[in-house]
């Protein structure tokens, strides 16, 4: 594995623009780090899900304001969700599974129950796609990476057979974690000397995955144009 390497690569994207969009990570969960949420929540999870992608012209959040995000908020200052933060003095294992999978089904819950239509044509519920909520779980609580089309790239690219967002996958990232604790340790340092936050494992993932499956695509353009 090259994870440091990899690492660096997607840091130098953000050292040379200080406001480049993946630095909407870092402002999200750095306001989710107190104990009481505040209406600067909504707004905040909103813009880093609107910077991450997720307010595209096909997605129904593209039809609400940022309220709809409210009861996303609730959830995720919860007790269970509270119990899922990540930090420097706390991160998740393997015994957090459960908690975390309960937490996606009451975020899911909540999204579905919300109606949109694009002003023609009948309501159709919000989809909560995997995508949608894990990105919610990382930028917030930093439990789980973003499964989102480079991640998984990602995934496939070191054989990796679990993509989706449910309990294999989460099991099996909690191995690669585990069996390489070193490099994700250097990595969680060299972050914190250059940018002064703490970047949970689940956030080493996410990062290390998704230009994995990024670099992939490119490589893949490359051979094509020759």
């Amino acid at each position: 594995m090259e994870i440091v390497p990899t690492i660096e690569k997607y840091l130098n994207e953000i050292a040379a623009d200080e406001f480049h969009r993946y630095k909407s990570w870092d402002n999200c969960h750095k306001s989710f780090s107190v104990s009481e949420k505040t209406g600067i929540h909504i707004l905040e999870l909103a813009f880093y899900l609107a910077s991450w992608g997720m307010y595209r012209g096909s997605s129904g959040l593209l039809q609400k304001n940022h309220f709809i995000h409210g009861g996303a908020v609730d959830i995720l200052f919860s007790n269970d969700g509270q119990k899922l933060k990540c930090n420097s003095k706390y991160e998740v294992t393997k015994s957090n599974i459960d908690n975390i999978l309960n937490l996606k089904n009451r975020l899911s819950d909540h999204y579905s129950k919300i109606l949109f239509t694009k002003g023609v044509g009948t309501y159709k519920p919000i989809s909560p796609t995997d995508t949608l909520l894990s990105k919610i779980l990382l930028g917030t609580l930093g439990c789980v990476p973003a499964y989102d089309r480079y991640f998984i790239d990602g995934l496939k690219d070191r054989k990796i057979e679990n993509i989706t967002f449910n309990k294999t996958s989460l099991n099996e990232l909690f191995d690669f974690i585990d069996k390489n604790k070193t490099e994700i340790d250097y990595a969680q340092k060299l972050i914190s000397t250059q940018t002064k936050v703490y970047y949970p494992k689940m956030k080493i993932l996410d990062m290390y995955f998704w230009q994995t499956g990024y670099d992939k695509e490119v490589r893949e353009k490359q051979k094509r144009k020759h």
